[in-house]
């Protein structure tokens, strides 16, 4: 599995830009904003202001599923969907 961090900066009370990182955000120095590298594009960003960090797990569903996103056929006579 691998982890995917979600970056919003907000303003106004409304999320104004999202970012992706694979890797944690970082806390600055000053403690009011975060540094990352944006997964889209690998440049480092810097946040400072009103900003929420979610993390989320790729590949869950893979896992629960069994690797494989297709059913086995074992030669059954069926109608094609």
């Amino acid at each position: 599995m691998k982890t995917i961090y979600v970056i919003t900066m907000w303003s106004g009370g409304k999320p104004a830009r999202k970012w992706q990182s694979e890797q944690e955000p970082e806390v600055m120095d000053h403690g009011t904003g975060v540094r990352f590298v944006s997964r889209d594009s690998r440049l480092s960003v810097r946040i400072i202001g009103p900003i929420s960090i979610e993390e989320y797990e790729s590949g869950k569903e893979e896992i629960e599923s069994g690797f494989s996103s297709n059913p086995l056929d074992f030669g059954e006579d069926r109608p094609r969907t």
